[in-house]
């Protein structure tokens, strides 16, 4: 295995872990062997950390079809406001049903 295909194994482990999180099955096991991968890249000099961060942007914004920022960014609001909403109910139905869409 050359340096080209054990990059695009990366990529494509990368994809199915994600694939496997939006399913609603996430797999902790398999996420540590891809990050095992991802270092090794890194101790290989097989690539930077900057095309690392860029690899896994890809493949999360072709299965996510969003940023790994916005993504954490609508997750945490849904958590505030599911949180306020079990909380405090008055206060979640007073804010406009369009600012509660996530």
């Amino acid at each position: 295995m050359n340096a080209t295909q054990y990059l695009q194994h990366c990529r494509e482990e990368v994809r199915k872990n994600f694939q496997r999180v939006q399913a609603g099955q996430p797999d902790e096991k398999q996420k540590s062997r891809i990050e095992g991968l991802l270092h090794a890249a890194r101790l290989l000099e097989l690539v930077s950390l900057e095309e690392l961060n860029a690899l896994i942007e890809e493949e999360h914004q072709a299965v996510y079809g969003e940023s790994v920022a916005q993504r954490k960014d609508r997750l945490a609001r849904k958590t505030t406001l599911d949180e306020l909403k079990e909380n405090d109910p008055d206060a979640y139905f007073a804010i406009p049903a369009v600012e509660r869409r996530f």
